[in-house]
C-alpha cells in the first residue's frame, strides 16, 4: 500500500474534531443489535483472508447508480469477482442518481431502509444527526478489529483518522480517501484557452484579468474558427459552479480549497463565510460585465453537460472550464488547449494562490452502515478490501485479461478499451467491468489504478502547471454534534439557496451590484451569526 503522507495538504486535512474528544472515544455501540453482532461474531466469519464468509451471504443496499455504470452491477465483471471471492452477495437497492437524497431521506423517515446507504452523499449534519440517535451504526471498535487497510491508512494519517471523527468521538461512516500524491485528481477542474486561436490573435496566454478579458473579446469578433458565422462562445463549463470557481483564486475566496464548502479564513487567518466578502463581491463584479458585454455562455445557468460536450466539439469555445478538453470536445479540437495559471488581478501581482483543490479525505458519506445491519463485521469487511492495493484495482481496473494487463510500465487498460472498435469511450468500453463511473464511492484512489479524465496526459499536463501554485493548506468539511447539526440544517437550506440563486442573478445582471447589502442582510436574517458561531466551534475542535 502507498503511504499517504504529503506536505501540508494532508496536515491541513485534519480534524474535524478536537483531539480531546479522540480521547474520549470508547467505540462503543451501546446496546444495539448490531453492536452486539459485532461484540460476538458468529461461526461462518473469518476475520481475515477471503472468503468472507464460510456460508454464502446477502447484503442489501441503497444505492445511487450513475447512468454512466451498468444497469444491473451483479452483471458487472469486478463486481461477479468480489462476490466469488467474499463469498457475499449484494442486493444493490439502486435508486436514480438524479433523486438519490429525497430517495435515502424518506427511507431513513418511514423506517424502511437496509443494511448499507452506498454513494448516497449523507453529509456531515445528516451524520451527526442519525448517528446520534442510532440510525447509524458506530464503527470504531469493527474498524480496529477487521478493517486492515483502513486501518493502515488511518494510522499513517491520523488527520484523516481525526477528519472522520465526530465531537462525541464515533465514526459512523466510510470514507472516499484520494491518494494526497494524485495531484490531477486532488485539483481536477482548471482554466483551458486555445493557443492556436491566440496565435491567430498575436496574443500571449492570459495572466491578468485584463488580458483574459481582451483575449475574450477577441474570440467573440474575430471568427477564430474560420467559418465565417459569429458562433463563437468566448467561455463556458460544464456546470454553472466550475466558470465562477476558476476565479475564487484570483480574488482571494475559498482560501482553504474547495472541500470546506463556503467556509474559509481571511488574510489574517480569521474563520469567515466568503460569499459575504469583498472579494466575491469584486468577483461577481468582473463575471457580470464579461457576462453583459457577451464573452461567458447566456445560458450558462441552465444548460448541462451534455450540452457543453456537443458545443465543445463543434468548435466554438474560447476558453472552457474542466478537467481536459480532449476528453470531451475530442482530441482534434481538445488538443489546442492549454491550461492557465491562476490569473492576477493586475500585472504588478504576484500569481495567487491555487484554490480549486480538494481535501484528500475527499467524502465522509458515501458508505454508512445502518442499525438494520444484520452483517456489520461482513459488511465492513467487504468495504476494506477496496482500500487495499488489491481492491482499488478490481474496482478502478476490472479484470486482469479482460479489461486490463500488466505490463513493464505497470497496469494498463487493454486496446479494445482504450482503442475501441465498435467506437465506444473508454468510460462506454469500461462499463461491463466496474462501477466507479460517476464517482461518488467509498475507497482509495491510487493513482496507478484509476483511469478517468483526470489521469490523461492534458489534465495531468494542466495540472503541472497550477500545482507550483496550490494553497498551503485545505481543509476538509467540519463535523458537528447532533446539536450543532440541528441548527444547521435549519440555517444553512435557505442559506445556500439564497447564495445560489444570487450569484445567478448577480452576473446575469437581473440583480444589481448595488443590492449586494440587501443580500448580506438576507443572510444575516436566516441566522448567519449563529451559522459562524458554529462553524467556528467546529473550527476550533479542528485546531485541537
Amino acid at each position: 500500500m502507498q503511504p499517504l503522507t504529503r506536505r501540508t495538504v494532508l496536515s491541513s486535512t485534519a480534524a474535524f474534531a478536537a483531539t480531546a474528544a479522540l480521547s474520549s472515544c470508547d467505540g462503543s455501540g451501546g446496546d444495539s443489535e448490531a453492536q452486539e453482532k459485532i461484540d460476538n461474531p458468529d461461526d461462518n466469519i473469518n476475520a481475515e483472508g477471503m472468503p468472507i464468509v464460510d456460508e454464502k451471504i446477502t447484503v442489501t443496499m441503497m444505492t445511487r447508480r450513475s447512468p454512466d455504470t451498468a444497469e444491473d452491477w451483479n452483471e458487472v465483471a469486478s463486481m461477479q469477482e468480489m462476490e466469488q471471492i467474499s463469498n457475499i452477495h449484494i442486493e444493490w437497492g439502486p435508486i436514480p442518481w438524479e433523486q438519490h437524497e429525497e430517495n435515502r431521506n424518506l427511507a431513513i423517515t418511514s423506517g424502511d431502509y437496509p443494511e448499507v446507504l452506498h454513494r448516497t452523499g449523507m453529509n456531515a449534519v445528516d451524520i451527526a444527526q442519525y448517528g446520534e440517535q442510532g440510525t447509524l451504526i458506530v464503527l470504531n471498535d469493527v474498524i480496529d478489529q477487521y478493517m486492515p487497510n483502513l486501518t493502515a491508512l488511518l494510522d499513517e494519517n491520523e488527520d484523516i483518522r481525526k477528519g472522520l471523527t465526530f465531537p462525541d468521538g464515533n465514526i459512523y461512516s466510510l470514507p472516499t480517501i484520494y491518494d494526497p500524491d494524485f495531484d490531477a485528481l486532488n485539483m481536477q477542474t482548471k482554466m483551458w484557452v486555445r493557443q492556436d486561436w491566440l496565435d491567430q490573435f498575436g496574443m500571449d496566454p492570459p495572466s491578468t484579468l485584463e488580458e483574459f478579458e481582451a483575449y475574450l473579446v477577441e474570440v467573440k469578433n474575430g471568427d477564430p474558427n474560420g467559418n465565417g458565422e459569429a458562433d463563437e462562445i468566448p467561455y463556458s463549463a460544464g456546470n454553472p459552479d466550475q466558470f465562477v470557481q476558476l476565479f475564487h483564486s484570483t480574488f482571494g475566496i475559498a482560501t482553504r480549497g474547495l472541500s470546506s464548502g463556503y467556509i474559509d479564513a481571511d488574510e489574517s487567518g480569521a474563520l469567515r463565510f466568503w460569499p459575504t466578502a469583498d472579494g466575491y463581491r469584486d468577483e461577481l463584479e468582473y463575471l457580470q460585465r464579461l457576462y453583459a458585454d457577451g464573452l461567458i455562455q447566456q445560458d450558462i445557468f441552465t444548460t448541462d453537460a451534455a450540452s457543453y460536450n456537443t458545443l465543445g466539439q463543434e468548435d466554438v469555445f474560447g476558453a472552457a472550464a474542466g478537467q481536459s478538453p480532449s476528453a470531451y470536445f475530442g482530441s482534434e479540437i481538445g488538443e489546442n488547449y492549454i491550461a492557465l495559471p491562476p490569473l492576477r488581478r493586475t500585472a504588478g501581482d504576484d500569481i495567487p494562490a491555487w484554490n480549486m483543490v480538494y481535501s484528500p479525505l475527499k467524502f465522509i458519506g458515501q458508505f454508512v452502515v445502518t442499525d438494520r445491519a444484520e452483517h456489520p463485521i461482513e459488511i465492513c469487511r467487504w468495504a476494506d478490501y477496496f482500500y487495499g492495493d488489491e481492491g482499488a484495482r478490481l474496482f478502478f481496473m476490472g479484470i486482469e485479461g479482460e479489461s486490463y494487463e500488466e505490463t513493464e510500465d505497470g497496469y494498463e487498460l487493454l486496446e479494445h478499451i482504450t482503442d475501441n472498435p465498435d467506437g465506444l469511450s473508454v468510460n462506454e468500453a469500461l462499463r461491463p467491468y466496474v462501477t466507479y463511473l460517476g464517482g461518488s464511492y467509498p475507497g482509495l484512489v491510487l493513482e496507478d489504478y484509476f483511469r478517468g479524465t483526470e489521469s490523461s496526459p492534458q489534465a495531468r499536463e494542466g495540472t503541472d502547471v497550477v500545482a507550483p501554485h496550490q494553497t498551503e493548506e485545505v481543509w476538509p468539511l467540519f463535523t458537528y454534534t447532533a446539536e450543532e447539526a440541528g441548527e444547521l440544517s435549519s440555517i444553512t437550506l435557505d442559506m445556500n439557496k439564497l447564495v445560489s440563486e444570487s450569484q445567478a442573478k448577480f452576473i446575469t445582471g437581473e440583480m444589481s451590484m448595488s443590492e449586494w447589502d440587501t443580500y448580506v442582510g438576507q443572510l444575516e436574517q436566516m441566522g448567519l451569526d449563529r451559522y459562524l458561531e458554529i462553524q467556528q466551534e467546529a473550527y476550533d475542535r479542528y485546531r485541537g
